[in-house]
């Protein structure tokens, strides 16, 4: 039904409408948009306010068929602001469906806009970019976003930047007025569109609860389903894709100030969800999104070897078809992947421009970290990777890249769900900041077999190929950084790069 009213199944949302100007009267700025836990019927709305307010509420209403929701929210404020921020959570929604929705403050209407719920089944689009910033090369990519019009957007990390040095230290600089920059920058697109998100390094913000993250938090909804103890880590499911956010913050060697704040909770979590997206017989694909590279060639953070040992292994047993990360802010794709090691290569047919391969044989890893901060430095030389692991960093020679490109821009992903004839598909397109195409693949499963359960011996991934024990003979300088003041709870060296 929703695509009969927009027109198309990949335009979900009615692009275009703007804050009132009884809005800017009552000071509302920021709208945002977040999944409940069940996309179908849950939409969460976020909005500040700089003019004193003591209520406000949101009704949504059908585009067609008259359905009305009404949800009042929360008024609460943050540390360091001097905006309200006001949340609500609207449920009973009908899936599928499109829907206007007012914002009213103290009982007057002040501003409007639409959005879409998750259908049961069927095609979607979303897209995904991670470390955005506020600025025009920010402004340029959220375009290419809007011109995209997908079903919701994912943000890996790494937000606003309100914390500028991004190591989780009470010494980080930080400016409180970047989250209302970056909310009223993303207004017109993030009022119509859901954005799921998963922390940074720079959400570790000083003096803030739950190890940094209580700021970010307070305004706004990360989205989805959330263990109680793990509050910026979520999971929903939208079609036949099951997607999970991950805090990498908690299992990071190179950024370590809040390296096992979870106590191993996050790991059992995400070992039991997808266990059960797995188990699924209809869920065709499993995404994962998160911050940190574990496969990166980018020079600025390479690849984080914690998520190489706590989570790569879950990844691989239970088949997860795409990883997306930011971090490095360029865009970069790995080929399939088990235990770090290539499992496939993709094929390009003669009659197609896209590539071709069977995630059933390993995991895609993309980093897409060039959602408008400054561009990563560079690469390393082709075949070579630095990777963070408990002590030192290490220089690996690698394989695996299928495709780099230091550039801004943003990850499309086109979803297609199996029928009884034709397998699912799952075909991903970066676009840079001028919105020309710079990688295209497909991913499929051939079939829905499960994965079988690896052995108790099956190793941990640090390296993911050859670790080179001497960097001169590549041309290189490896530069081990020693921090055992930082693993052990100090920081008294400094940190070991400048946090990006």
């Amino acid at each position: 039904m929703l695509a009969a009213i927009l027109g198309t199944a990949m335009t979900p949302v009615l692009w275009g409408q703007t804050a009132t100007a009884a809005a800017a009267a009552a000071g509302i700025h920021g709208r945002h948009l977040a999944f409940g836990p069940d996309p179908r019927t849950q939409m969460i709305v976020g909005f500040n306010s700089t003019a004193p307010i003591s209520r406000a509420d949101v009704i949504a209403t059908s585009v067609r068929g008259g359905h009305s929701v009404t949800a009042s929210a929360t008024l609460q404020t943050v540390r360091g602001s001097a905006a309200r921020y006001a949340r609500c959570t609207l449920t009973g929604l009908h899936p599928d469906t499109a829907y206007r929705y007012a914002v009213r403050v103290d009982g007057q209407r002040v501003s409007s806009s639409t959005f879409a719920t998750a259908p049961e089944a069927g095609p979607f689009r979303f897209t995904a970019f991670g470390d955005q910033g506020v600025g025009t090369r920010a402004v340029s990519v959220l375009n290419t976003v809007q011109r995209l019009s997908p079903r919701f957007h994912l943000l890996a990390g790494d937000l606003c930047y309100a914390d500028s040095s991004g190591q989780g230290g009470a010494g980080d600089v930080f400016d409180p007025r970047q989250w209302d920059y970056w909310l009223d920058q993303n207004d017109r697109v993030a009022s119509q569109l859901p954005w799921m998100i998963a922390p940074g390094n720079h959400e570790m913000e000083p003096g803030f609860a739950t190890h940094g993250y209580a700021g970010m938090l307070g305004r706004i909804a990360i989205g989805g389903t959330s263990p109680l103890a793990v509050p910026v880590a979520s999971t929903f499911r939208y079609s036949c894709v099951g997607f999970v956010g991950l805090d990498s913050n908690d299992v990071s060697y190179e950024i370590p100030a809040n390296r096992g704040w979870t106590q191993g909770q996050q790991t059992n979590w995400l070992d039991s969800t997808l266990a059960a997206l797995r188990a699924d017989p209809t869920i065709d694909f499993i995404v994962a999104y998160m911050h940190a590279s574990p496969y990166s060639t980018s020079d600025a953070h390479g690849s984080e070897g914690g998520i190489r040992e706590s989570w790569v292994p879950l990844f691989d047993k239970y088949e997860v078809d795409l990883v997306i990360s930011g971090h490095n802010h360029c865009y970069e794709r790995t080929l399939p992947l088990r235990r770090g090691m290539i499992t496939a290569h993709a094929t390009q047919p003669t009659d197609s421009e896209t590539q071709d391969t069977d995630s059933e044989l390993g995991t895609t890893y993309i980093t897409a970290g060039g959602g408008g901060q400054v561009l990563a430095p560079g690469f390393y030389p082709a075949g070579l990777s630095r990777v963070s692991s408990l002590h030192d960093d290490d220089i690996e020679a690698v394989t695996w890249p299928a495709t780099e490109r230091a550039d801004y821009g943003t990850l499309c992903a086109d979803v297609v769900p199996s029928t009884t004839h034709d397998a699912p598909t799952l075909r991903l397109r970066a676009y840079d900041a001028n919105g020309v195409v710079v990688d295209d693949v497909t991913l499929t499963r051939s079939t829905k077999r499960r994965p079988k359960p690896p052995t108790d011996d099956t190793p941990a991934i640090i390296g993911g190929a050859i670790a080179i024990a001497g960097a001169s003979a590549v041309g290189i300088a490896l530069h081990r950084a020693r921090r055992n003041d930082q693993l052990n709870g100090t920081n008294e060296s400094g940190p070991r790069h400048a946090a990006t």
